[in-house]
This record gives structure tokens, C-alpha cells and sequence, in this order.
């Protein structure tokens, strides 16, 4: 399963929405809306679905939940308190459906990046289960990216890679570049933390979202980054890339 294909939209641009129901009210920027199979750049929508950015502050506490189906969350901005216990920014969060999820508090304001497929719909307070995965980027060690081939001047932190499913920070030098065009048996989402990246659709910066299906017609590439860059990256199929050589005029105007 992944999001439509979208590439790339920034996130202080999208529309705040609101919601509230008996669990707290609460603002949000959406990213992505549905699930589509990782069959191209066209697969339909299939299934609800969304990725957004969660924006909290002192006065939108959220109550303690069953998650209604699996969270894939990311701090990208302030602190937050799950239970009464600080988790920091950079922190990834991982909650099967049917797990509990804590109470959610925060002291000044944070962004929190969330992506789930189905509908989120709350139908109780207390769980069966009280399973869930935190990292913190701080604390995890640089390791060669899972994708095999993948260009030099590039490493990653895994935060939980189980099954099908991977999450990881993928961090790349200053000058680091792809002189390929690459396509992908697996869906990515992928949220730029700090600094940049250059592809065939424009200049990324921090709070830039792209979401690719899986599928021979999701070409993307080349890419290059005059600074360097920390991106989220999630993904959910099975490991495969295919590189081919790009277009050499191609690959030098990324660096004008």
C-alpha cells in the first residue's frame, strides 16, 4: 500500500484544517489523501488513507486512545509528552492498530508528522495492548542505506525496519549527487528534515513531502544537493532499485 503519487508539495503552503471529537481538537496541514497499490504513478485510490502534519500546542491535549489502525509518526518540530514522559524532537513513533496510544501533551508547540492507511476513527479509550516503538534520531548510528547500489555520500539511521515496512533517516553529504534516473519496487514517503535536495521536480527544502508508489513509470532522478540533507523516509513493499545512467546535460543542470 502507499499514498498517491505526489511530488513534491511544501507544507507551510497546504490549507490548515481543524478537528475535534471527543479525544481533543486539533489543527492540521494535509500532505497526501488515500492508499493506492504500488502500481505505478496512476494506481487508483483504493482505501482512505492520509499523511499530515499534526500541529499542537499547550491548549490541544489529546486523550488517550485505542489506535484504530497502525501510526507511523515523526516529531519534526518542538517536544512532546506522551503519558507525561518527554519525547523529543526527532523522535520516530511507531503504534500497531489495536495498541494503546498516550495521552498527548505538549508545553509550548510541536509538529508532528503522522501517516496511516483507513479511516482514523476513534471507537475507545483503553486498548487491549500496549505496544510501541520510539526512537530517538540522536541515539541511533549511522549504517550503510538499505538500497544496495545506492550512490556514495550517503548514510542511514534506521528506526524500525520489520517485514515489509521501513523507517529511517536518510542523511547525504553536501555535494552529494544521483546521476541516475530510478524507479522503485516499493512506495516511499519522504519529508525533508534539514537542508535540500535538488530532482527532476524542483529544489526541496525543510517541510517538503513527496510520496511515490511503487512502479516501473515512478522514474525519478537525477538528484543533488549543494548543502546537504536530512530526509524522513518511509517505505512499505518489498527492497528493490533499478539505477540507469541520466541524460548528462541533465545531471549538470541540477548544479546551476
Amino acid at each position: 500500500m502507499s499514498r498517491p503519487w505526489v511530488d513534491f508539495i511544501n507544507i507551510d503552503e497546504q490549507p490548515a484544517q481543524s478537528c475535534a471529537n471527543d479525544y481533543g481538537t486539533f489543527t492540521y496541514r494535509e500532505f497526501a489523501n488515500g492508499t493506492t497499490r504500488n502500481e505505478g504513478k496512476s494506481s487508483p485510490i483504493i482505501a482512505p488513507g492520509k499523511s499530515i502534519m499534526l500541529e499542537l500546542d499547550s491548549n490541544t491535549p489529546i486523550a488517550a486512545h485505542a489506535a484504530p489502525t497502525q501510526i507511523r509518526a515523526f516529531i519534526f518540530e518542538g517536544n512532546i509528552k506522551l503519558d507525561g514522559q518527554e519525547v523529543k524532537e526527532r523522535s520516530y513513533i511507531e503504534i500497531p492498530a489495536g495498541s494503546q496510544v498516550p495521552a498527548i501533551t505538549v508545553d509550548t508547540k510541536a509538529r508532528i508528522f503522522i501517516t496511516y492507511d483507513g479511516e482514523y476513527t476513534i471507537t475507545s479509550a483503553k486498548a487491549e495492548k500496549n505496544e510501541i516503538v520510539i526512537k530517538y534520531m540522536q541515539d541511533i548510528v549511522w549504517r550503510t542505506p538499505i538500497v544496495s547500489d545506492f550512490p556514495g555520500g550517503a548514510a542511514r539511521k534506521a528506526f524500525y525496519d520489520h517485514g515489509d515496512y521501513g523507517s529511517g533517516i536518510l542523511g547525504i553529504l553536501p555535494e552529494w549527487e544521483s546521476p541516475f534516473y530510478e524507479w522503485h519496487t516499493f512506495s516511499e514517503e519522504i519529508l525533508i528534515v534539514e537542508g535540500s535536495i535538488i530532482s527532476s521536480f524542483g529544489t526541496m527544502k525543510r517541510g517538503a513531502y513527496l510520496s511515490h508508489p511503487g512502479g516501473e513509470d515512478t522514474v525519478h532522478g537525477p538528484m543533488y544537493s549543494k548543502e546537504g540533507c536530512l530526509m524522513l523516509v518511509l517505505r512499505e513493499g518489498p527492497i528493490g532499485n533499478t539505477f540507469t545512467p541520466a541524460d548528462p546535460v541533465e545531471v549538470a543542470s541540477r548544479k546551476m
